[in-house]
């Protein structure tokens, strides 16, 4: 195997494999990635078992082949290579040159036939959709599941479709028990992809996945046996969903929070980050007071002080005091595209709602901690 390639276009494609062949395993050789070189580009292949990765590369083919080669020495290798093109050729005993004019890298490479075998999503129907919304929908979820593979069923997003007043929606869900993320869109391109009792998709997988959408206009979503897969343009994933059975969300959001409390995101995303500065893993919490348009928080760590701050909001109620832990509310409101945050509560003991008018179909709830 020998081909020539444009240094930018192979580095792109091995940064977006790092994170599935980085990954400490009991099967070193996933640490690889399979190269093959046919016609008129390569194919780079990477897979933990979990996530499996496919992408193909214009290249000029100098002899066709297939080899294995070490994923992250190979990718150190083309970043920091002095070149606008590499060449790359299997030598005798599964060796890799990776050359120009001037540099030479001889490394060892493996045998391909003990790679393991990534899924075979032939004839997967495949339902087009926005790349931007599929990436909203994961940036709106991903940083409230759980992080605890105690519980397996929380550790990824919960996938599903629903009808909603007449119309067919595409719903995404997680939770960690002590705060929600939900996010509802319409689902236009996607008419007939149905997912009625919705499968879970782990979230290292949805990491993966938002790196082949960094750009463009259409990404391809589908359903396999147990697999979620993920096409755009000439690169895929596949995730091998999680077995299990998501909690019933909708207990936990609130119907009826009669106080509604409007105020400038980022005024409360600085107040809040501040208020961080005096946070441990001991003591998290933030004490707020809503009242007559301000908001005070207070924040109290016995180990290192106190910090105190008040910012304007628009409410007209009775004194609500709640404590929570301030990460939540930030993760929840960085994730927003709305100017203004409208949190609706009952009183300090029950869930807070989270919401935003240039935001819609999103919710947040957040869980309130004892004073």
């Amino acid at each position: 195997m020998e081909f020539k390639i444009k240094k930018t276009d192979l580095v792109e494609a091995l940064t977006k494999v790092q994170g599935i062949t980085g990954k400490k395993t009991n099967i070193p050789i996933t640490s690889n990635v399979i190269v093959s070189a046919k016609e008129n580009k390569i194919s780079i292949i990477a897979t933990d078992l979990e996530i499996a990765f496919q992408g193909q590369y214009k290249a000029e083919i100098l002899k066709e082949g297939i080899c294995g080669i070490p994923s992250r020495k190979f990718y150190e290798i083309v970043r920091e290579f002095p070149s606008k093109y590499v060449l790359v050729k299997e030598l005798d005993n599964k060796w890799i040159r990776i050359a120009n004019e001037k540099v030479e890298y001889n490394i060892v490479g493996i045998e391909t036939e003990e790679f393991p075998k990534i899924p075979d999503i032939e004839g997967t129907e495949l339902f087009d959709l926005e790349v931007d919304t599929l990436r909203d929908m994961i940036e709106k979820t991903m940083y409230a599941v759980l992080a605890d593979e105690g519980r397996v069923h929380l550790t990824g997003i919960f996938f599903k479709t629903i009808r909603e007043g007449g119309e067919k929606m595409l719903r995404m869900v997680s939770t960690d028990g002590h705060r929600l993320s939900l996010i509802d869109y319409p689902t236009k391109k996607t008419s007939g992809f149905s997912l009625n009792n919705g499968v879970i998709i782990p979230k290292n997988g949805v990491v993966e996945v938002l790196k082949i959408l960094e750009e463009g206009e259409t990404v391809q979503i589908g359903i396999k046996d147990n697999n979620f897969v993920v096409k755009k343009d000439f690169e895929g994933i596949v995730i091998r969903l999680i077995e299990g059975e998501f909690p019933d969300y909708n207990l936990v959001i609130p119907k009826k929070n009669k106080n509604k409390v409007t105020v400038d995101k980022e005024s409360l995303l600085n107040m809040l980050r501040r208020m961080s500065i005096l946070s441990s893993s001991k003591y998290r919490s933030v004490r707020c007071t809503i009242g007559n348009e301000q908001m005070e928080t207070v924040t109290t760590n016995p180990e290192i002080g106190e910090s105190r701050e008040t910012i304007p909001i628009k409410y007209q109620g009775e004194v609500i005091e709640m404590a929570f832990n301030p990460r939540y509310v930030i993760e929840a409101t960085s994730a927003m595209k709305s100017e203004e945050v409208v949190m609706r509560l009952n009183d300090g003991e029950t869930p807070c709602l989270i919401q935003g008018e240039k935001d819609p179909g999103f919710l947040s709830v957040v869980m309130p901690m004892r004073i």
